[in-house]
């Protein structure tokens, strides 16, 4: 259980304590890069500590691994569809590291099965969420300006989504069979259809609500 710890860890500090504004200072200046992974270390030092045997080692290999990741990301990335892909490219990279670090370390972590449950649906919660908010948002953002440059999403949209997601997992984890959420997801967007004359943004809908079925199912 040690990787799943240090995932939660790292899509803490990737999403929920990255705010917009840190994201811009990040690209506009390196001590906002310093100040992000900072954050990262911190919240990374307890699930070391608690699981991995020489704990200062592996904690400097990540710090410098998600330094090196990120300071790659903001300087090559180009925008438009290019922004898109290496958002996942990047969090490919980081996660990578993080499977790497968990099985060379030897490290070791038990948790109890209602624990272990918990520490997957927080992961599914986040990467739904918040993670899903960043797809949406960068897919946004690439259809309207493919060459670079983003449309903001309004406040009441972001709010929506992240709502619908959390739903999403919510339901996905409560029901007795999961199946039956996933019916409730398409009756959803089947209504929505109905409803939302802009086919683009009931794309964007379904986007937001396949996504969360599907980090949900691969957490949980």
């Amino acid at each position: 259980m040690a990787f799943p710890a240090l995932l939660l860890a790292h899509l803490l500090g990737d999403f929920p304590c990255q705010p917009y504004p840190l994201i811009r200072w990040k690209i506009a200046s390196i001590r906002g890069l310093f100040v992000h992974v900072a954050i990262q270390t911190i919240l990374a030092v307890p699930v070391m500590i608690w699981a991995i045997p020489r704990w200062p080692l592996w904690l400097g290999v990540l710090s410098v691994s998600h330094f090196l990741i990120d300071w790659a990301k903001v300087r090559w990335t180009r925008g438009g569809w290019i922004e898109l892909a290496a958002f996942f490219l990047d969090q490919t990279a980081h996660i990578s590291v993080l499977w790497i670090m968990a099985r060379v370390s030897g490290a070791q972590l038990v948790l109890s099965a209602t624990a272990a449950m918990r520490l997957r649906v927080a992961i599914a919660f986040i990467a739904a969420v918040y993670a899903g908010s960043v797809v949406v948002f960068l897919t946004n953002a690439a259809r309207a300006h493919p060459s670079g440059g983003f449309a903001p999403i309004p406040l009441g949209e972001r709010v929506r989504g992240m709502v619908e997601r959390g739903i999403v997992v919510v339901a996905f984890v409560a029901l007795p069979s999961a199946a039956l959420s996933v019916v409730l997801a398409a009756a959803y967007l089947g209504a929505a259809a109905l409803i939302q004359r802009d086919r683009w943004q009931w794309a964007m809908r379904a986007l937001s609500v396949a996504w969360a079925l599907a980090v949900t199912v691969a957490a949980v």
